[in-house]
């Protein structure tokens, strides 16, 4: 399994911290070219109500989660393949450090994943 050491933001919700450290992530099978996408979270969360707190330009190896702005992909965690404008809608919660994001080439369609501080 590949564990990604990470760098969260400052302003982070408690919950979005837990997600990415404690929650379950895999790469869905249905890969994209701009992003990995773990959809348990936004499963498991799916009634909360995650604020849009940090909706900065995305850049690659970025940690995402999606705001409820949303809605049915609201608590999704992501990581960025490539830079891409926010529609205001996404949380960048932190990022995978230099030294890793390489690493992100290398994660397979149904692959697990995880991350450390």
């Amino acid at each position: 399994m590949l564990e990604f050491k990470v760098n969260l933001v400052d302003e982070i919700p408690e919950l979005e911290k837990r997600i990415i450290l404690d929650e379950f992530h895999f790469n869905r099978g249905d890969v994209s070219d701009y992003l990995v996408r773990s959809t348990q979270s936004r499963v498991k969360y799916k009634d909360y109500n995650f604020k849009a707190f940090n909706t900065v330009d995305i850049k690659r190896g970025d940690v995402l989660i999606e705001s409820s702005l949303y809605k049915r992909y609201a608590g999704e965690l992501q990581i960025a393949l490539k830079d891409m404008k926010n529609s205001g809608k996404t949380n960048v919660v932190g990022r995978i450090t230099d030294e890793e994001i390489f690493l992100i080439d290398y994660l397979q369609p149904w692959e697990k994943f995880g991350f450390t501080i």
